[in-house]
């Protein structure tokens, strides 16, 4: 069979029928509204909450906190409707401001501002393009019973309504994206993020991964509540990008309806294969963020089996934290521990090391990319081909020409259970 993969400069690859173990993707889902009445029923019929024209109230300063160019959100549907609500309400214009959750990613550009929050947002609102590495902009929400400060940007905390606007898809620490997380880590500070990630280490990945209720999201949940998110909008997009269904309200009860919903369309059961090809698609702008996919992927490959990874990764490995070059993804733990209790690893980093290093230590991962060099690839930890039909010959001719393939489509939004 000839399979194709969601970019267009990847050339398809062809599989012998015989091998093939399954194709996996999320569920199909039929939706007859349009993607803009999609969010115009949730905002109608918030969960856990009045709708949202009705709690906020004129001369608020309102602060709406949403996805970076990393996430596929449909922002630029649903952030029209958010602030036609708001404007409802007789907020006015320069009451609004509009902050970008970067956490520690790069900060946006401006084409890609007008592009994701519509020129009309871009051109009424304040937007605030935060920089992580300006320490001063962050101020302590609480201390964590160990003593450690959590800080989150001061325009989040000064505001007197916060809004989330985000996506419930799997996520290897926190269960799933959205609710509280468009805060933390969206809006925190290095360390807080770092201890937020690196938290996820002390849980078990079958109560982690695609499981909301787990120790990092009730961290995630306390920093966002604390820091004044008072009202999420979340959406869930289907295999092909288009929303599935969204969900409005309180950020803990609302974002809970999501992540069930989420739960059903992206589960599939999985009988693990030799070989498996998986695509980063859309979690695909660096290898920062193409891990994810990767991560979700390997739970369908045997032990000792070869995964082969496809990601564009047109910003390469990631621009904001090079240190994973030197460092690789064959770090084992105990190094990890030992770089960051000396102060030469962030946790924020070191918690992206531990997620490379899980399946590094489970299979072999041949990454097809064009943003990433071979010599890079071979670098962290990873082999590397020029085409995915190379990548398939090495792998069969690893494992015999009887080897069980497995397929999957768009894995970062893929919960495999085995």
């Amino acid at each position: 069979m000839l399979h194709r993969f969601p970019y267009k400069d990847f050339s398809p690859i062809e599989l012998p029928d015989g091998n093939i173990g399954g194709i996996y993707k999320p569920a199909e889902y039929s939706q007859k509204d349009d993607e803009s009445k999609i969010f115009e029923k949730a905002l109608a019929n918030p969960i856990g909450t009045d709708r949202l024209d009705r709690i906020v109230k004129a001369g608020m300063k309102i602060v709406i906190v949403v996805d970076d160019i990393t996430r596929s959100t449909k922002t630029e549907l649903m952030l029209p409707l958010v602030l036609k609500q708001l404007k409802g309400a007789k907020i006015e214009n320069e009451d609004i401001s509009i902050f970008i959750a970067l956490g520690t990613h790069r900060q946006m550009t401006e084409q890609e501002i007008r592009l994701k929050y519509t020129q009309e947002a871009a051109e009424n609102h304040q937007i605030i393009n935060p920089d992580w590495k300006t320490k001063q902009d962050y101020q302590v929400v609480e201390k964590s019973p160990d003593g450690f400060e959590i800080k989150v940007h001061k325009a989040i905390l000064e505001a007197d309504f916060v809004i989330g606007l985000g996506q419930a898809v799997p996520h290897m620490y926190a269960g799933f994206g959205g609710g509280g997380k468009i805060i933390n880590p969206g809006c925190c500070e290095e360390q807080t993020i770092g201890q937020m990630h690196w938290l996820s280490h002390t849980i078990p990945t079958e109560k982690r991964f695609g499981v909301r209720e787990n120790k990092v999201r009730a961290l995630v949940d306390d920093v966002a509540v604390k820091s004044g998110l008072k009202f999420i909008v979340n959406e869930i997009p289907k295999q092909d990008g288009t929303i599935a269904k969204a969900f409005a309200g309180d950020p803990i009860e609302a974002h809970r309806g999501a992540c069930r919903f989420a739960a059903e369309l992206y589960c599939v059961k999985v009988k693990q294969a030799d070989i498996v090809v998986a695509d980063s698609y859309p979690a695909d702008i660096d290898l920062w963020q193409s891990i994810k996919a990767m991560y979700s992927a390997h739970f369908a490959v045997k032990k000792g089996g070869t995964l082969i990874f496809a990601t564009p990764s047109p910003e390469k490995i990631s621009s904001q934290h090079p240190e994973i070059i030197d460092i690789g993804y064959k770090c084992g733990f105990e190094q990890i521990e030992k770089l960051t209790g000396a102060g030469r690893l962030s946790k924020v980093v070191a918690a992206n090391v531990w997620a490379g290093n899980e399946i590094t230590q489970h299979c072999q991962v041949i990454i097809v990319s064009g943003g990433i060099s071979r010599k890079e690839a071979q670098t962290i930890g990873f082999d590397w081909t020029a085409s995915p039909q190379q990548a398939l010959a090495e792998a069969m001719k690893r494992h015999g020409n009887n080897a069980k393939i497995n397929i999957l489509c768009g894995a970062s939004k893929i919960i495999c259970q085995v």
